[in-house]
């Protein structure tokens, strides 16, 4: 029966005129880490209870998971991928991530649900904000065109690890 709905509603969407867009779908608990984002951009949040997570790895492929905490500590697992050197991140830097997953609505889901292509995999985001968490992902090849997702694991990157000595 779900899948009857699911066809007819894809039906529906080729024959509207100018097609359907998908509506952003919100992850459970996608409400309380907006909440928590909007208490840490006030200045009234627990840093302590925070951490965003990039991961991309895929198990015959690899891939990196990169793990940002409210307290500046950086993790990081990489799966036959490059991965850069974690350091500290002092505060003004977790602000700035705070300030992107904002602006991006990390809390909302925008790729709609389908199956995978062969050979395709995902990159998620997760943030966590206490006992709540949001997480979100992208096909790992749509990353650079979405804009979305593939912006926070650049800055990631960048306040988690070590800048690189120029050569």
């Amino acid at each position: 029966m779900r899948r009857l709905i699911s066809l007819s509603g894809a039906i529906v969407c080729a024959l509207a005129p100018g097609g359907c867009s998908p509506s952003p779908v919100q992850p459970a608990g996608g409400e309380r880490v907006r909440a928590c984002l909007d208490e840490l951009a006030a200045g009234r949040g627990g840093w302590a209870a925070f951490s965003v997570t990039y991961d991309d790895v895929h198990g015959l492929h690899g891939g990196l998971r990169l793990t940002v905490h409210g307290d500046g500590r950086v993790e990081q697992e990489a799966v036959r991928a490059p991965a850069g050197e974690p350091r500290r991140v002092p505060r003004v830097d977790l602000d700035r991530l705070v300030a992107l997953l904002r602006e991006l609505q990390v809390w909302e889901q925008q790729t709609p649900e389908r199956a995978p292509a062969a050979d395709e995999s995902q990159a998620r985001l997760t943030v966590r904000c206490g006992a709540d968490e949001a997480t979100i992902w992208e096909w790992y090849n749509d990353l650079r065109e979405n804009r979305r997702i593939v912006r926070v694991y650049h800055l990631l990157t960048e306040i988690g690890w070590q800048p690189k000595a120029p050569q």
